[in-house]
């Protein structure tokens, strides 16, 4: 009909001009959404994008209210960057706990440790790691003998949860060296390896903290009033190079890996009135092994839901942080009257020069906790790799 409006098709446009539009998304969230416009849209971009700059995290919140309602496998996840509450649907966790994350992985565990595998809770692609039932070898030991004749276990005391995970590359590497750190002791693995391999512990204290950076094993160590890192090289484990600092950081100390190397954070408690933590970054120096103590933060903001689970960003990437700043999730108690009647989970930032805290959201979409803390409250950085 003359003069009707012209509709257009946007399923027809050109397969390259659809591809060059979906370069151009930066969130994840909107990068899936894309995907599911229709087939051409679909077809025309990649399911495992490479172009995602790192993106904010989620922080991931258990969906069980008390103690004894049933494991549904429904877990909710915040975007930071889109200031949205995401429900997932995950039958596969069904009671399995959640113990890390890393690079877009979750590490869920079974009781008492009898099953555990990596999950990606967006692409649901899911990756079977040894159980924790398992003997243990020991890095650098000879292979030659039958798995059950060796004499390395888990302890069947683990608790396993707020497990420390590192990836030395992408999962997709076949050389990906897979590290966890649990409760002082260090543990890798390798896809296709028959169990996990213990890092031996060069020294007679307990390691303090653990990660892995650039194909070696970095472990902290607090000696008095001295801080220790021994680094010890996966591909020749019987070189160790130990570091002496000679002198105290602060109350707590953490490692934590960057882009360009391993970092240390410092907690210092500050006692006089009025005055909140404080908080100092080291990058760690394997030429002098020195610490260098990094004094501009503004382009550092760090995450944090407890002891073992940092995690850095650069926050010239994206307009909505604050550099300087560690963002942590406080449970806030809900009062009717005099009453406790729950608690509900509050993001909050803190600068790492004073302390000072400043609260960010209330996550008031979540339902009322009832239980007390929830261990699987973590920040998750999505990923499609």
């Amino acid at each position: 009909m003359e003069g009707a409006p012209f509709k257009r098709n946007w399923s027809y446009l050109p397969e390259l001009v659809l591809h060059w539009i979906s370069e151009k998304v930066k969130s994840i969230a909107d990068f899936i959404r894309y995907r599911t416009v229709c087939s051409a849209w679909r077809s025309a971009s990649l399911p495992m994008p490479r172009h995602l700059p790192p993106q904010l995290p989620w922080l991931m919140i258990g969906h069980k209210l008390n103690a004894d309602q049933d494991d549904d496998g429904k877990r909710l996840f915040y975007d930071l960057w889109k200031d949205k509450m995401h429900m997932l649907d995950l039958p596969e966790i069904v009671d399995k706990g959640c113990s890390g994350t890393h690079r877009g992985w979750i590490l869920f565990v079974a009781r008492e440790g009898r099953e555990v595998f990596l999950l990606n809770p967006l692409t649901r692609a899911r990756i079977p790691l040894p159980p924790f039932t398992f003997p243990v070898r020991h890095l650098g030991e000879e292979w030659h003998a039958p798995l059950h004749h060796t004499p390395h276990r888990f302890s069947p005391h683990l608790h396993f949860r707020g497990i420390k995970m590192i990836f030395s590359s992408d999962l997709t590497n076949p050389d990906c060296l897979i590290t966890v750190f649990l409760h002082g002791q260090v543990f890798c693995y390798r896809v296709g390896d028959l169990c996990w391999t213990m890092v031996k512990n060069p020294l007679k204290n307990d390691v303090a903290d653990a990660t892995f950076y650039n194909r070696k094993f970095y472990l902290l160590y607090h000696e008095g009033s001295e801080e220790d890192i021994v680094i010890i090289d996966s591909d020749n484990p019987n070189e160790k190079i130990p570091s002496k600092f000679g002198f105290k950081l602060g109350n707590i100390r953490y490692l934590l890996e960057g882009q360009s190397g391993v970092y240390l954070v410092a907690v210092k408690y500050l006692m006089e009135e009025g005055l909140e933590d404080k908080y100092e970054l080291y990058q760690f120096q394997e030429q002098s092994l020195k610490l260098k103590h990094i004094t501009d933060t503004s382009n550092t903001t760090i995450f944090n839901t407890n002891n073992f689970r940092f995690l850095a960003i650069c926050s010239n990437d994206w307009d909505c942080l604050g550099g300087g700043s560690m963002y942590i999730v406080m449970l806030i108690p809900v009062y009717e009257g005099n009453d406790v009647v729950g608690h509900r989970y509050s993001i909050w930032s803190k600068k790492l020069e004073d302390g000072e805290l400043e609260q960010r959201r209330d996550l008031d979409e979540a339902p009322l906790q009832l239980i007390g803390p929830d261990e699987t409250v973590m920040w998750f950085q999505p990923s499609l790799v």
